[in-house]
């Protein structure tokens, strides 16, 4: 008895590495196409990661009625008087050719705390002059001799010889300088629309990537940036809130740039809206100035002092815009070979009315050309990314406003030698594209530039993961830290093969798959719907779909009185066609509201072979053979 049963346990092993051989064989034959094997691959993989994000387009759908093109900014005529850059300040050539002999008085200033500012000395320029800078920030007034005034204030970068003397520690790190540069309130959708310029030229020229399951954890700027900077969340670190009674200033936070600091990096942060600040609206601010260099006095006197005296959006000549970008190219150029950790970030142009961010796009643009055609970025990883989508536009009201808030832009652009020194690292990061990310993510991705723990899978026990490991697809918003309102990931929902809308679908496809074929339908035979094997939609977590807002000062209380309509639904569906028994998964859009379909043709997967059905097509026309079954 017991030999008969080796015997047959041999004979089935035999049995199926025999059977496996033949059908591997069969395979290699049949399947002549290595794209039809990637694109099943791609679909299997997509298929086993459980937070499957919804596939947004950002000009599909009714987003038009929402956006709108804005007039560009015309600023003042007369070109600066003053110009601050390399750490000096002087009379512009322009300013003495328009206006004759100019005298100027420049006070400097500096802050107190987070909320004042106080002056510090007054000299006098003249134009034949040139004064280093003793403080980033100088308020001007000039008189010149055909009796005209110039009133302003500039910011610039102070050179202060110590940050060039910083023996930096970059033994265990990556060797990473670290520029993030960021816009309040858009989302990935709304960044690919109003900064088509920035958008373009940081994906193709600086070959950037954005990460397309990026996440929020939270409602508003402190909770996408707090997680950023120290890995944890506002609830979780010491009180800060001004309406507290006992509470302590934000310098107890333990911010990444702090370790930066600590291993020679020079520090720069720039913040515009002071009266939004992110750690400035409900809590106290800082104490202690946070980073080696901060922009922050500079927006305090400009608002409380300057805006009004100049026109909308500008000061003097420039776009604020363009004065916010020109800091972070002092910055650079003051430091240039110094390691740099940078952080920007706008809202005066993008947080009331996303429309109006496209007028801050050239000079986003400039600033990104500049530092790349001048060679430094040569060691940077270039970060550009926003907080959270919109938040109070009326396409928050739809269910694509919804889950745009909760995939803000966020893309990465390293440079060329760190692909290949780095190439592990860097393909971990690739393969994290499209899995489920968020604000976590990056504090240790910051602490890996310092000092890089390896490679490998990522722990989803941790909440967050170094983008460096590879992020499981077992993920989950749970995991990841995402309460279920905020999480954007969708559920898949089985559906009965005979439901009319399944059919209604399914017979749709194999239409779509004919048209494919119909110019050569004296070779292919036209197919029908022979049978569903499996039916399936994707449903957005009910949480969000009744999520309506925050109801508490903080943020932190959800308000789940909502019922938002689902506008589109994604169908993914396995079916068979006759003739040939193709078997193709599929997935198709429904737009419920007008009862149509959209259906791309990279979304169609033959996932059987196909053997010698197309043969009378495959060598002229070799792109629809998963399709064709021919007549003879």
């Amino acid at each position: 008895m017991r030999m008969r049963q080796g015997t047959r346990r041999v004979l089935l092993v035999l049995g199926f590495i025999l059977t496996g051989i033949y059908i591997g064989m069969s395979m290699s034959n049949a399947i002549v196409s290595p794209t039809i094997v990637l694109s099943t691959r791609s679909v299997q993989r997509k298929r086993d990661q459980v937070c499957v994000q919804p596939k947004l387009n950002p000009f599909e759908g009714d987003y038009a009625k929402h956006f709108h093109s804005v007039d560009p900014v015309k600023c003042s005529e007369d070109t600066d008087w003053v110009s601050v850059s390399n750490g000096s300040v002087f009379i512009t050539s322009e300013a003495k050719k328009n206006h004759g002999s100019i005298s100027c008085q420049l006070t400097y200033f500096d802050r107190i705390d987070d909320f004042r500012n106080k002056d510090l000395e007054t000299v006098t320029l003249s134009d034949s002059s040139v004064l280093p800078l003793k403080s980033d920030f100088v308020k001007v007034h000039c008189t010149a001799k055909d009796k005209n005034v110039y009133e302003n204030v500039h910011v610039g970068v102070r050179n202060v010889p110590e940050y060039h003397n910083k023996i930096a520690n970059l033994t265990s790190g990556l060797g990473l300088d670290v520029l993030i540069l960021g816009f309040d309130s858009l989302s990935h959708m709304t960044y690919m629309r109003k900064l088509k310029k920035t958008y373009e030229y940081f994906t193709e020229t600086l070959k950037g990537t954005t990460l397309n399951g990026y996440n929020i954890v939270g409602d508003g700027t402190p909770q996408a940036l707090i997680p950023i900077f120290t890995g944890k969340t506002e609830l979780e670190l010491p009180r800060t809130l001004k309406r507290l009674p006992k509470k302590d200033f934000v310098d107890i936070y333990p911010m990444v740039w702090k370790d930066f600091q600590k291993t020679g990096y020079v520090t720069a942060w720039g913040e515009d809206c002071p009266d939004i600040g992110t750690f400035t609206y409900r809590m106290v601010g800082f104490k202690e100035q946070p980073t080696d260099h901060y922009m922050r006095p500079f927006h305090i006197a400009a608002q409380r002092q300057y805006y009004r005296k100049h026109k909308k959006l500008c000061l003097g000549s420039k776009r604020r815009s363009q004065v916010f970008m020109q800091w972070i190219r002092d910055i650079y150029t003051t430091y240039d070979k110094v390691p740099k950790f940078v952080f920007g970030f706008h809202s005066e142009v993008s947080h009331g009315d996303n429309n109006m961010v496209e007028t801050a796009d050239e000079d986003m643009v400039d600033l990104l050309k500049f530092l790349n055609d001048g060679k430094y970025l040569r060691d940077t990883l270039v970060i550009l990314m926003s907080d959270h989508g919109a938040r109070f536009s009326s396409l928050r009201s739809s269910l694509q406003g919804k889950q745009e808030e909760r995939l803000p832009f966020f893309g990465f652009s390293f440079p060329e030698w760190f692909k290949s020194k780095h190439s592990a690292a860097y393909q971990n990061f690739k393969l994290n594209v499209d899995r489920l990310t968020c604000p976590f993510d990056l504090h240790p991705t910051f602490l890996d530039i310092l000092n890089f723990q390896g490679t490998g899978m990522g722990d989803t026990s941790n909440r967050g993961i170094s983008l460096f490991k590879e992020i499981p697809k077992t993920r989950t918003c749970d995991s990841a830290g995402i309460a279920n309102h905020w999480c954007a990931c969708l559920n898949w929902e089985s559906l009965n093969n005979e439901d009319q809308a399944v059919l209604k679908v399914s017979n749709y496809v194999v239409s779509e798959i004919n048209k494919l074929t119909e110019p050569h339908r004296k070779l292919c035979q036209k197919l029908t719907l022979k049978n569903v094997l499996r039916a399936q939609k994707l449903l957005p977590e009910t949480d969000m779909l009744l999520f309506k807002k925050t109801n508490d000062a903080d943020g932190f209380r959800a308000d789940l009185s909502d019922n938002t309509a689902i506008g589109q639904t994604t169908y993914q569906v396995w079916v068979y066609t006759t003739p040939g028994d193709g078997l193709f998964e599929v997935t198709v859009n429904h737009n419920v509201q007008a009862d149509t379909f959209i259906l791309h043709e990279s979304s169609i997967s033959r996932v059987n072979k196909y053997g010698d059905a197309p043969k009378c097509i495959e060598t002229e026309h070799e792109e629809l053979r998963k399709y064709c079954y021919c007549y003879k």
